[in-house]
């Protein structure tokens, strides 16, 4: 997996986002992150499985989901070409 920052985290906006890269086979697990955090995953290129709290959702180039980031969660590629994704990841202020 290849993580690479589009927008560093901004304190005034409570977000940051990055691009990611899968291979194929690649699976990559997250933590849940702090309670009320949201992310926004769009699917630049490819085909992406995502899991929130075990359940699996497939998504295509072109389409996106939002979920509530603070439950585990998991990206996968079960397919044969890198998976591009944009992550906006957007953090509650205090």
């Amino acid at each position: 997996m290849r993580v690479v920052p589009l927008f560093p985290y901004d304190r005034q906006l409570g977000f940051d986002m990055f691009v990611i890269d899968l291979a194929p086979g690649a699976l990559s697990e997250s933590s849940p992150h702090e309670p009320g955090v949201i992310e926004h995953v769009i699917v630049i290129s490819g085909r992406l499985e995502l899991a929130i709290d075990g359940e699996w959702h497939s998504l295509a180039a072109g389409e996106a989901m939002r979920f509530q980031a603070d439950r585990p969660h998991a990206y996968r590629n079960a397919g044969s070409q890198t998976v591009r994704i944009h992550d906006l990841i957007h953090y509650p202020q205090s």
